[in-house]
């Protein structure tokens, strides 16, 4: 019976050894898996380091020319970026192709001045002080709209609504349609009761509209930004108004939606930005120069570009983001015909030659066309452009 014993207690002392053995090989192996995860995420983290720290000093010197696409000159066309693809638009008519030579659509009309708005995939054309208005998106003509009264300007959103401003004598009409050209809403002003509208925009998905208003007060001319909601939450408010901001002795000369919910304004003493997606409410304002030439968006950052007195470099960008922290102050010297923003890039650029900056202030390119343009259109990435001229569109490759 002791001899039994003594054995069950080795048998003991022995699994106790080995178990604590397998419990240190066990912990072991778990720190082996440990190290070996942290080299592995160390040495992941450090090639995306090098990654974007290869990007954000990367310079461009030159392009290639991936595709060419030909077509027959046309005197006096206009052209516009199309949600990635390419508008061309005259007096007569109207068509937008891609860069596989693909027709999106034809339109034709006759028009003595066209005014053109695009929403994502949605394009208004309409005759200023004329009464109809096209409707049309990549798949072709969706409506059309027959006002009956001139009109002054309009702003499309992107399921095909249009807010619209029409005139009769001293009365200005704001009219909002569907694409079927039915009226969803209609606002009458004057300038007694609102003033008169000089700018407007519809929020891409065509619930929110932001006017602003010029009206005299005391012999001085005033403006007023207004936010109209024709949602469930401006159905309980006269005339959907939702807020509203006033500007005493100031016009205000452009209001725009870069998101949904967040709206800027613009005018000759002041810069705003507005949030809210329901009743946006003023979340920064700030003093602005008089000498602003451009403004220009996207949906993450505001460009104003002013005049300066520097001989070397005539002008000056601030660039802003969303909660109205100036991120950039970029002086530059190119005689430009149009600015805009790629993700993180401004596009500066005229008929001949082109200068691209990050939002750090990098430059990113700075180069001649080999062929003269008229617009410059981002093709996907930071790195392809549509070039389009009178007769042909080049789809390059930065490099």
């Amino acid at each position: 019976m002791a001899d039994e014993v003594t054995r069950v207690q080795k048998f003991d002392e022995e699994f106790e050894k080995n178990d604590k053995k397998w419990m240190k090989d066990l912990a072991r192996h778990r720190r082996f898996v440990v190290y070996r995860i942290i080299i592995i995420v160390a040495a992941i983290a450090g090639a995306l380091f090098f990654i974007y720290n290869n990007y954000k000093n990367m310079v461009y010197t030159d392009y290639s020319i991936l595709n060419t696409i030909q077509y027959e000159d046309s005197s006096g066309a206009r052209f516009k970026r199309f949600n990635g693809n390419v508008l061309k638009y005259s007096r007569d008519g109207a068509t937008a192709f891609n860069m596989d030579n693909q027709m999106l659509f034809n339109q034709t009309y006759e028009m003595q001045n066209p005014m053109v708005d695009i929403c994502g995939d949605y394009v208004a054309l309409g005759d200023y002080k004329g009464t109809k208005i096209y409707i049309l998106n990549s798949e072709g003509l969706q409506g059309q709209i027959d006002t009956t009264l001139p009109v002054q300007r309009f702003s499309i959103a992107g399921n095909g609504n249009i807010a619209v401003v029409l005139e009769e004598d001293d009365v200005t009409w704001v009219k909002l349609y569907n694409k079927e050209g039915e009226v969803v809403a209609s606002d009458r002003t004057t300038m007694k009761k609102s003033g008169f509208p000089l700018s407007m925009d519809i929020s891409e998905n065509g619930i929110m509209l932001n006017i602003s208003y010029i009206y005299i007060d005391s012999g001085k001319i005033s403006s007023s930004v207004a936010f109209y909601n024709f949602g469930s939450v401006g159905q309980n408010e006269i005339d959907n108004l939702v807020s509203g901001y006033n500007y005493d002795d100031e016009t205000i000369t452009y209001v725009q939606f870069m998101t949904e919910n967040t709206a800027f304004a613009l005018g000759n003493k002041t810069f705003s930005i507005f949030k809210g997606d329901q009743r946006p409410e003023r979340v920064f304002e700030v003093a602005c120069e008089d000498d602003i030439t451009c403004v220009f968006n996207n949906e993450s950052y505001i460009g104003l570009v002013y005049t300066q007195t520097s001989d070397t470099e005539p002008y000056r960008i601030d660039v802003y983001n969303t909660d109205g922290e100036m991120i950039l102050s970029q002086p530059f010297n190119l005689d430009y015909t149009d600015i805009l923003f790629n993700k993180n890039l401004m596009i500066i650029y005229n008929a001949n030659e082109c200068v691209i900056y990050d939002t750090n202030g990098v430059e990113k390119y700075n180069g001649l066309f080999k062929n003269s343009i008229v617009t410059m259109v981002p093709n996907g990435n930071i790195t392809r452009y549509l070039f389009v001229s009178g007769s042909r569109t080049d789809d390059i490759q930065l490099k």
